[in-house]
């Protein structure tokens, strides 16, 4: 395919703890060479995760995630065709894993990369054998998520997959991850604090919920700064729950340690839904 949904991003105030919860919980592998400094970097062999620290003035939590492409030059125009608005710029030399950064419709921050252009590092240069258990989807929730889906069919050449699934919602895929374009309706937050339009979860393929449920349990008992944020509790965190479960790209609902929203999904995932 024309891209591939190359890594995401995390702003995390406990950055190297948090790459070593997805290690242990996981299986991901840490990048042979990162810069401690800048991020925590870890792999399921296809697909990237940069945890970096957070900075003033930012959140914490998913950032952005990343594409890489057949051709930087094309994607760019491609871009520019589909709305003389939208902008990509380029990124400074320091980051190994980007070219540009753009933005969809709805000002989704994505960064870009060219396949094989020969500066990527860490992960984001290696060719490993998928782990076990490993990312199945990024979901960004969006005003305007009909438009985003377009975006991204017609620049990335992503596949959709059941059009809405019924929900107003988008699915994407490159072959291996899907893009869920989740549909932003305040309506949604009628017994919560409104969420913020942008990314929203990300989701693992795991060969049982159950199994993952009960290393998480033990590894909170090995370790006690592993655990994860509890989910559920009063009529906020229930009405938070129901609305993350509205997703039908997992059947297992956990966060890591800075309280990411995780879906767990088992093989193969839901037919029709997630890529084989």
């Amino acid at each position: 395919m024309f891209a591939k949904l190359n890594h995401i991003a995390i702003a995390s105030d406990y950055y190297a703890m948090n790459a070593r919860f997805y290690e242990a919980l996981f299986g991901l592998r840490t990048a042979k060479n990162y810069r401690p400094a800048r991020a925590a970097v870890v792999s399921d062999g296809q697909v990237g995760m940069n945890i970096i620290p957070r900075r003033e003035g930012r959140c914490s939590g998913l950032d952005h995630f990343g594409l890489e492409v057949e051709d930087l030059d094309l994607a760019v125009e491609r871009i520019r065709k589909f709305d003389p608005t939208l902008e990509a710029i380029k990124r400074p030399p320091v980051r190994p894993f980007a070219a540009y950064s753009g933005h969809d419709p709805d000002c989704n921050v994505f960064d870009l990369s060219q396949r094989n252009i020969g500066f990527q590092k860490d992960v984001y240069a290696e060719s490993l054998e998928r782990t076990k258990r490993h990312f199945s989807h990024v979901a960004v929730r969006t005003r305007h998520a009909e438009r985003c889906a377009e975006f991204y069919s017609e620049v990335f050449e992503l596949k959709p997959l059941n059009k809405n699934y019924g929900n107003g919602n988008y699915y994407l895929t490159d072959g291996n991850m899907v893009l869920a374009l989740i549909q932003w309706k305040m309506a949604d937050f009628a017994d919560m604090d409104p969420q913020r339009t942008g990314p929203d979860h990300i989701g693992f393929r795991v060969e049982s919920v159950d199994k993952v449920m009960e290393d998480l349990e033990d590894l909170t008992g090995q370790n006690p700064l592993f655990h994860a944020r509890p989910l559920g509790y009063g009529m906020e965190g229930k009405a938070r729950l129901d609305l993350f479960k509205q997703c039908p790209l997992g059947t297992g609902h956990i966060t890591d340690i800075e309280g990411v929203y995780i879906d767990l999904t088992e093989e193969p995932g839901p037919s029709g839904v997630v890529a084989s």
